[in-house]
């Protein structure tokens, strides 16, 4: 087993996404076929090199986390707390109407490209938790769905609601496959489940129809960001997207700052004392 091989073995024991793994592994990759040593010196330099390539500081912070990874599973921790984070500006999530989703899910001629889409909004699911949908993980009897390993390998519960369960037992009906995978590929083998750079293609192909600039990870905040509207507490929200901390989640109170201030005004809490 090479060196790699052993960092993503480390990196899957700590939790890490398969997302996450393939990144840091490119990385460090990269890192030392250019001729890098493990040192924090000689990590300056790498991204200093990356800077001039147009990396973005967001980019760059990534790079810096699959090295300081690398270092401590070296045992290199000395390096690993000399290195520091790039500051990355903080950008508030941007979240779609509920008229534009309406109109997305309108422009959606394919059952199985509706209920992904149904899924990643009306649950708030990552790409990857879709992809990694089985049957199995739907529980039609208690209206609930098991997302199973992730991210942090975490297991969760989500209620679905009774539209979104006759949705999935539509397109269950109409598949003719023994996938165990909920969704699979249209144009190969029919037990391949549905790869990440698909579910991107069909949320880029939908958002132009629908006259929408939409990424995937938007139809998770717009879930989040509708369900504060509606009045969810923050701390569900959190178990719901399966945040680990509360701060994560917090960020979505800044995006709806504007519907709170409505709410209170239209509360009017202080207008009887007037009367007093």
């Amino acid at each position: 087993m090479s060196d790699l091989e052993e960092f993503a073995t480390y990196l899957e024991l700590e939790g890490k996404s398969q997302n996450t793994i393939r990144m840091y592994t490119y990385f460090i990759s990269k890192f030392f076929e250019e001729g890098y040593s493990p040192t924090a010196r000689d990590a300056l330099r790498f991204l200093a090199k990356l800077r001039k390539k147009g990396y973005s500081m967001r980019s760059l912070n990534l790079v810096v986390q699959a090295l300081k990874a690398y270092f401590r599973f070296e045992g290199l921790d000395y390096e690993a707390e000399r290195l520091k984070n790039p500051k990355v500006p903080k950008t508030l999530p941007k979240s779609l109407t509920r008229e534009e989703v309406k109109r997305l899910i309108e422009v959606i001629d394919s059952p199985r490209d509706r209920l992904i889409i149904l899924l990643m909004y009306g649950a708030g699911l990552r790409i990857s938790e879709v992809c990694n949908l089985k049957k199995e993980d739907i529980d039609f009897e208690n209206h609930l769905l098991r997302v199973k390993g992730g991210k942090g390998g975490k297991d969760r519960i989500i209620p679905l609601p009774e539209e979104l369960l006759d949705e999935i037992k539509r397109y269950l009906d109409a598949r003719k496959d023994s996938s165990p995978y909920l969704f699979v590929e249209k144009r190969r083998k029919k037990k391949d489940k549905l790869s990440p750079k698909t579910v991107w293609r069909i949320i880029k192909v939908y958002g132009e129809k629908a006259g929408i600039n939409l990424t995937p990870h938007q139809l998770r905040h717009s879930f989040a960001t509708h369900m504060l509207e509606s009045g969810v507490d923050i701390r569900i929200i959190q178990e719901l997207l399966g945040h680990a901390n509360l701060s994560t989640t917090q960020i979505y109170t800044k995006v709806t700052a504007k519907h709170l201030k409505e709410a209170v005004e239209k509360a009017r809490l202080l207008e009887h004392l007037r009367e007093v």
